[in-house]
């Protein structure tokens, strides 16, 4: 997951050991692009207040370990899979469509699998808790992960590739589970099409879920999409904003190309799309 933490906030009231390294909470600077991992999110209204900008991101610095050490178990696990044989290489690709404007990152991509050696696999390694581990393994990954699922299908589909090795590991007792996926070439075509629609569109979808929703009572963009909150200002959430190819964005009212900077900055003509 690639997130910057650029602003510590908080106050700290407590001077024991844990309540020093908890304090506070880091804002993670959204993507400059709509993150093809997401795309099987089931609202697409929230992937378009993302790509938009609409909203801060606040983590924990518990979320912010958890971070870390699903990136420290990908070495783990590859350490593994070379260990009887599998050879892993195309780490942290990067994929692109939607204009340049939705992208992606794989894990890695294996050969000499041995259900399938001859076959090259996309590699995809996830941690879970161990309820979610045994959820996995009783369902599978479609079922119990289907945002996973639909991460895995849109890499193979631009990777040109058919199989997926996805590897799970569990965080509380270190058991790994290994599933072999097949592309779903209809799936992986609908997905990014989905990608297409959000980054082009000028205004957020119609509501999925109600505000009483369980998942909307959690989610990041839930003041601007249920509690009338005014958007964060951006040029992304600008009127004068125009999409251009190759990821890149037009001020309408200078007809300049805007960095990512610039972009988040915004500038006295901001007009609330």
């Amino acid at each position: 997951m690639e997130l910057a933490m650029v602003l510590l906030k908080g106050f700290i009231n407590k001077d024991d050991t844990l309540s020093l390294i908890e304090a506070g909470e880091v804002e993670s600077v959204l993507r400059p692009y709509l993150g093809m991992s997401g795309l099987g999110h089931p609202c697409s209204r929230y992937l378009w207040y993302s790509f938009r900008w609409y909203y801060k991101e606040m983590l924990s610095r518990r979320i912010i370990r958890l971070f870390a050490r699903g990136h420290k178990e990908e070495e783990v696990v590859i350490a593994e899979l070379e260990r009887i044989g599998i050879k892993c290489h195309s780490f942290q690709l990067e994929v692109v469509d939607a204009y340049g404007h939705s992208q992606g990152h794989n894990d890695g991509c294996c050969d000499n699998v041995p259900e399938a050696p001859k076959t090259t696999h996309l590699l995809e390694i996830k941690t879970m808790n161990d309820k979610s581990f045994k959820d996995l393994q009783k369902k599978k990954l479609k079922e119990a992960k289907p945002v996973y699922w639909a991460q895995v299908q849109v890499y193979m589909r631009k990777l040109k590739l058919t199989r997926t090795l996805f590897v799970a590991a569990n965080k509380n007792d270190d058991q790994l589970y290994i599933e072999r996926v097949r592309l779903d070439k209809d799936l992986a075509d609908m997905l990014l099409d989905k990608a297409c629609t959000i980054v082009t569109s000028m205004t957020p979808p119609e509501k999925t879920f109600q505000s009483t929703w369980y998942e909307c009572k959690f989610c990041s963009a839930r003041g601007v999409c249920h509690e009338n909150e005014i958007p964060i200002k951006s040029c992304r959430s600008c009127l004068h904003i125009d999409l251009a190819d190759n990821g890149l964005w037009l001020c309408g009212k200078t007809d300049e190309y805007l960095t990512t900077d610039e972009q988040r900055a915004a500038c006295d003509k901001y007009t609330l799309l």
